[in-house]
């Protein structure tokens, strides 16, 4: 049985995406208690799974929504407000207090980047920006979503660009202060376990994203761990 909740405002986010708010109640806003949650949204046009873009136990959620039919083409072209049935939130999210201390290297792609905000607005706030660092896979600049906060957190940890082998060097005026790779999260990984002067603390990872990709970064941990690197990989569907 799901909750009563309530579209109330939505905002183009970058891309095909949008940022939706839903007002939920108190005991629904309370159930959300690590970044990397998503919930059910059911609609009369039919039901969908979406990660949580805002912060753990606060009010409104937020949700980053592509319209891909039935409940996301709700979230991102019914007149508002509009009531909806929310499930969750659900899954147990990320370990954030397993990376305290520790160099975290954040893994999304496309919309996936919803489960990031709340992680690299945590560790910013709490002083561990420099030991963050955010790969995010993209076609191209121009489909970067959430450009606006890629930039600002760029100022404060460590972003990098996986794109696309032609658009690496296009719209440099976007994201300028991260760096950029040309390919997959997958292979912007393995570049950073093998560099040199690793943490004495292990890093830990948090990835989310598209099937292949979660299967190819879990495959990296245990790489990285049979060539001597320790990386401890936490996947996120």
């Amino acid at each position: 049985m799901g909750a009563r909740a309530v579209l109330t405002h939505r905002r183009p986010a970058g891309g095909p995406l949008w940022l939706a708010t839903l007002e939920v109640p108190e005991d629904v806003a309370a159930a959300y208690v690590a970044p990397g949650q998503y919930v059910q949204v059911r609609t009369a046009g039919g039901d969908g799974y979406f990660a949580l873009a805002s912060e753990p136990g606060g009010r409104p959620f937020e949700l980053l929504v592509r319209n891909n039919g039935e409940a996301s083409a709700v979230l991102a072209t019914a007149a508002m407000p509009v009531e909806v049935e929310v499930v969750g939130p659900l899954g147990h999210g990320f370990p954030m207090a397993r990376a305290e201390g520790r160099e975290l290297l954040v893994a999304v792609a496309g919309s996936a980047i919803a489960v990031a905000r709340p992680v690299l607005r945590a560790r910013i706030a709490h002083g561990e920006g420099p030991r963050t660092h955010l790969f995010v896979g993209a076609r191209a600049p121009s489909e970067l979503p959430l450009v606006d906060e890629l930039e600002a957190w760029a100022e404060a940890s460590n972003v990098v660009l996986c794109l696309s082998r032609a658009e690496v060097d296009h719209d440099p005026e976007i994201v300028p202060r991260a760096a950029r790779r040309a390919g997959y999260v997958q292979a912007a990984l393995e570049a950073f376990a093998s560099r040199e002067g690793q943490s004495p603390a292990a890093p830990i990872v948090f990835a989310a994203g598209p099937a292949e990709m979660l299967a190819d970064v879990k495959a990296f941990g245990r790489s990285a761990m049979r060539g001597g690197v320790s990386f401890e990989v936490v996947a996120n569907a």
